[in-house]
């Protein structure tokens, strides 16, 4: 399915980027679903999109990651570990 929702550039392995995505977050709480779906999202698609720096995509998802360490920094603060 080639459309603005599935573009190519997610499209270029057996896989999905969505079902992959779905699957690997499937058990995580909310917050941290959304971190590490978006930031699989950007290193999935780095290399294929034309319209932009691979770089660009690679720094998106180092931010993404930037903010699940300071998520659980902030849940082992809580929970005193």
């Amino acid at each position: 399915m080639t459309s603005l929702v599935s573009p190519p550039h997610y499209q270029r392995s057996k896989i999905e980027t969505i079902d992959m995505i779905m699957a690997v977050v499937k058990d995580l709480p909310g917050d941290e679903a959304v971190l590490v779906g978006n930031a699989i999202k950007y290193l999935v698609r780095y290399r294929f999109k034309k319209d932009n720096s691979p770089l660009v995509d690679v720094q998106k998802a180092e931010w993404y990651i930037g903010r699940l360490v300071k998520l659980l920094q902030s849940h082992s603060s809580r929970l005193g570990t």
